[in-house]
């Protein structure tokens, strides 16, 4: 194996890792994952996940995780009771 397809194998294991981890949260619907998978096969190439070499398609996988990830906060944060806008909080102080 050359030192490029570790890397590569590695990175695909840490990013297989982290869709199951995303797909555990709570306020992450299936719309989210969809939307991940969607992100990351874009390209031509119809990989699982975007190739290192496209920028394109690995800002659209980030995004697509920042979503879902910015909703499941929302969604824990509304569990506890605790939400509060951002900008009446500024507001106040």
């Amino acid at each position: 194996m050359t030192a490029r397809t570790i890397i590569e194998q590695v990175r695909h294991e840490s990013l297989a890792a982290f869709e199951e981890t995303f797909a555990s949260l709570q306020g992450v619907t299936d719309e989210h994952l969809t939307a991940l998978r969607r992100a990351s096969t874009s390209t031509a190439s119809r990989a699982r996940f975007p190739q290192s070499d496209d920028p394109l398609g690995q800002a659209a996988y980030t995004a697509a995780a920042l979503r879902g990830l910015a909703e499941a906060v929302a969604a824990l944060q509304g569990s506890q009771g605790t939400s509060v806008e951002p900008t009446k909080e500024r507001k106040a102080s």
